[in-house]
């Protein structure tokens, strides 16, 4: 019997369980490997940090999805890839044999080492919950990265305190404007909006240093901080480069189109842990995850009976809708960005449809 091996339970993983209901491979065992029994959807961290929902609305238990499908679960954190021999390398030393083995484990956030024992992350996702709790009731909550993740969470964390009747004191730093890859339309609407809801943001400045009580910007300035939500960019896991497999510059693995490494034809990989030789550029975005999920499954299947891969082809445009926080968000589709209400009416039932898709496999 043959072993696949999903290491992470990233969307792509997520849609391979849910084909397991009612296309298990024939004679083949199905192992999800991952560090928590938990995957938390990282869509709904913008109400999770505003109150509106609960801890237990914005994770899927992966451990009982897998078991309700047939597959084995095991917690355990990858550290070690050995491609020659087909083994990987749990935290406290497990050897995992594989004939397949897929990892979809996601990114880290791309802290500089001097700011680490000052700042906390949303990465790994599990650790999200607990680390907000702390962040957003203290007195100067800060947020470093005016990406779309940092921008949703400054206004989500700035909502909830405003509720909470205490003072804004939110500070989001960026070193560019905000929203910047989403084009000069996009910034100039969501740094409005900002403007609008009294949300602090400083643009055109990097963080020179942190220490317990303060932010020190690039222009000199320093600003308070009770604590510091670091936001800045994904960042590989060193778990590729240290296995000596093949990755691109910043360490994700490299996979052809068809999301299968470049030096090893079983090991496969989606979502923000891999790095497409065919679109080098490709944003670390949730939206190609979802679509890489089919593509994945039928490759995987296909790997194992011998048969052609398919390629994955990234579209080129799709709708962001990021939280703004106070029953509105900001809509953009291409360069036509919106504001108000309708577009967090369309963000709550895109999230919520899509936990209830795995919830109910389960539950």
């Amino acid at each position: 019997m043959k072993n696949l091996v999903l290491v992470g339970g990233g969307h792509a993983h997520l849609h391979c369980l849910e084909q397991l209901t009612t296309d298990f491979p024939k004679s083949c065992r199905v192992i999800l490997i991952s560090p928590s029994p938990y995957q938390y959807y990282s869509g709904m961290f913008s109400g999770y940090a505003e109150g509106i929902y609960s801890q237990e609305e914005i994770r899927i238990d992966i451990q009982k999805l897998s078991e309700h499908v047939g597959a084995l679960f095991i917690e355990d954190t990858i550290i070690a890839v050995d491609a020659q021999a087909k083994e990987l390398t749990g935290a406290d030393g497990a050897v995992y044999p594989y004939d397949l083995a897929s990892f979809d484990i996601g990114s880290q956030s791309d802290v500089p080492q001097a700011a680490a024992d000052f700042v906390s992350s949303i990465k790994p996702n599990y650790r999200f919950p607990e680390q907000l709790l702390q962040l957003r009731n203290t007195a100067h909550p800060a947020v470093v990265g005016g990406g779309a993740s940092g921008v949703e969470l400054a206004f989500s964390i700035l909502a909830w305190r405003k509720h909470n009747k205490l003072p804004a004191n939110v500070a989001l730093f960026s070193s560019a404007s905000l929203l910047h890859s989403q084009g000069k339309a996009a910034s100039r609407k969501i740094e409005n909006v900002a403007k609008q809801k009294a949300l602090p943001f400083i643009t055109g400045v990097s963080v020179q240093a942190i220490d317990g009580i303060s932010v020190t910007a690039s222009d000199g300035r320093i600003y308070p901080k009770s604590g510091v939500l670091w936001l800045t960019g994904p960042k590989s896991a060193a778990l590729f480069s240290l296995s000596g497999l093949a990755t691109d510059a910043g360490g994700f693995l490299l996979v052809n189109d068809k999301l299968q490494s470049i030096q090893h034809p079983d090991l496969f990989g989606a979502g923000d842990c891999v790095a497409i030789d065919r679109y080098p550029v490709l944003a670390k975005n949730g939206v190609y995850a979802v679509r890489q999920g089919p593509i994945l499954w039928k490759n995987l299947k296909n790997r194992l009976s011998e048969n052609v891969l398919l390629p994955f082809v990234p579209q080129k445009r799709f709708v962001s809708i990021l939280s703004t926080g106070e029953g509105e968000a900001f809509l953009t589709y291409g360069k036509r960005p919106l504001h108000g209400k309708i577009p967090w009416k369309m963000k709550q039932r895109i999230d919520r449809k899509f936990m209830k898709r795995y919830k109910d496999l389960y539950e």
